[in-house]
C-alpha cells in the first residue's frame, strides 16, 4: 500500500509550490535578483527534487511517514503564517543591497528571526525524513549554509542601519532559526 507515500509526495509538492509562488510573488526586487539568491533558487529545486525522487522510490514507513509529515506540515504553516505577517511589509529577496527601514517582531518573528529560513530547512529536514536517505542531508546542509549566509548578511543590514539599536534589542530575546530558549544578558 502506497497511501502513506503518495501523501507524503501530495504535501511535499503543495508546500513546494507556495515556497515557489512566495519566491515569485511575494518577495520586492529592488535591484533585480541577485545572483546569491539564484544559485540558492536552482539549489533549492534541486534538494527539492532529489527529496520528490526519493520519496518517491522509498516505500514510507510508519515513522518516516509521521515525521515527514510532521515537519512538512510546520513549515508550510510557519510560511503561510510568516506570508500573512509579511504581506504588508513585504520583505526583499535575500542578498538584496537595500536598508531595512522597519523592524517586524510579531507573528513568528516573536519566536525567530528568520522565519522563511526556518520553513525551508524544516521542509527539507522532513523531506529527508520521509525518503529516508541519509545522503540527502548533504544537501540540506548546503542549504542551511546558504540560508546562514543570507541571514548574516541581513543582520549586517540591520546593524548598518538606524534600526541597530532596536535589532541588538530584538536580537537578544530572539533566536536566528530557533526560538531562544533562554535570555543573553
Amino acid at each position: 500500500m502506497r497511501v502513506p507515500q503518495d501523501i507524503l509526495l501530495i504535501i511535499a509538492s503543495l508546500v513546494f509550490l507556495a515556497f515557489t509562488i512566495g519566491y515569485l510573488l511575494h518577495f520586492r526586487r529592488p535591484e533585480g535578483t541577485p545572483w546569491p539568491m539564484r544559485l540558492l533558487a536552482v539549489l533549492s529545486g534541486a534538494t527539492t527534487g532529489g527529496i520528490i525522487a526519493e520519496i518517491t522510490d522509498t516505500r514510507a514507513t510508519w515513522t518516516s511517514f509521521a515525521a515527514g509529515l510532521a515537519l512538512m506540515g510546520a513549515a508550510g504553516a510557519l510560511y503561510a503564517w510568516t506570508i500573512l505577517t509579511t504581506r504588508r511589509q513585504r520583505l526583499s529577496v535575500a542578498f538584496s543591497g537595500d536598508q531595512p527601514d522597519f523592524l517586524l517582531q510579531d507573528g513568528p518573528y516573536r519566536l525567530v528571526r528568520h522565519p522563511f529560513y526556518t520553513a525551508y530547512l524544516l521542509y527539507w529536514l522532513g523531506g529527508v525524513c520521509a525518503a529516508r536517505e541519509p545522503l540527502l542531508l548533504l544537501a540540506v546542509a548546503v542549504m542551511a549554509i546558504g540560508f546562514a549566509a543570507a541571514a548574516r548578511r541581513e543582520e549586517g543590514k540591520f546593524a548598518a542601519s538606524t534600526l541597530a539599536g532596536a535589532y541588538d534589542a530584538y536580537r537578544a530575546r530572539t533566536g536566528m532559526f530557533l526560538p531562544r530558549l533562554t535570555r543573553r544578558g
